[in-house]
């Protein structure tokens, strides 16, 4: 009956909701508590999600440890992030992250850096890199990633 309170996904999922909520009404316990958040998303599942990147609904990590979102991505409705997944920026010099569109699917420990854009239903394969917009409905494989 509540077994989704078990689920790793949901319960990663609800504390980058509340880090979010409470980041966005920023004070002094509101930023103790965002540290203990936190802390506590490093050390139950091994992610750092930031809680300035903006997260749709309906979002899925399948094996949620290892997961990087940094500070600026932005993820649409529906996406399916698995296992390590990486999602940043170029460094210090070009502080623009990913934009990750709906219906998207991120297999294992695929990278997408920097201000790129993947379109709706597309899919990033494992292990790949990705440094180049992603058309809708395409794949997109290897390290550079090229799209099929």
């Amino acid at each position: 009956m509540l077994t989704f309170l078990f689920n790793v996904s949901f319960r990663l999922t609800l504390n980058y909701r509340l880090g979010y909520y409470l980041a966005r009404r920023r004070n002094v316990i509101n930023s103790i508590l965002i540290l203990y958040l936190k802390k506590r998303q490093l050390n139950k599942y091994a992610c750092d999600i930031s809680y300035d990147a903006v997260i749709g609904k309906k979002i899925s990590f399948p094996h949620p440890t290892g997961i990087v979102i940094g500070v600026g991505s932005v993820v649409e409705d529906n996406v399916m992030i698995w296992q390590n997944v990486t999602l940043g920026s170029k460094g210090a010099v070009e502080k623009a992250y990913p934009h990750i569109k709906k219906g998207v699917k991120i297999y294992s420990a695929a990278q997408i850096i920097g201000g790129i854009t993947v379109g709706e239903n597309a899919k990033i394969g494992a292990f790949s890199l990705v440094l180049k917009d992603v058309p809708d409905n395409s794949t997109a494989v290897g390290i550079p990633a090229k799209t099929k």
